[in-house]
């Protein structure tokens, strides 16, 4: 039996401007992206696998929120589309 190559979140690099990356229970990650404009902001948080958003604010606060999803969380990630 052959072996797939492994798309875990932790061996796939992170989609440009995510600067925190939140496994999920499920394997999906809720990703947090930098408010380029303010320093210690983030501009946005998605789960990849519920939709779940954080909105902009203080990236101390966005990053507590977005490990209390990824802790809860069990949606599993959205497939990628076939190319």
């Amino acid at each position: 039996m052959s072996e797939q190559p492994s798309t875990a979140p932790a061996s796939q690099p992170w989609p440009e401007g995510v600067i925190a990356r939140y496994l999920t229970a499920a394997g999906a990650t809720v990703d947090l992206k930098a408010d380029e404009t303010k320093p210690h902001h983030i501009d946005s948080a998605e789960c990849t696998g519920c939709g779940f958003q954080i909105g902009w604010g203080s990236e101390h606060y966005a990053r507590q929120d977005a490990q209390t999803h990824a802790e809860r969380c069990r949606a599993l990630p959205k497939p990628e589309a076939q190319q």
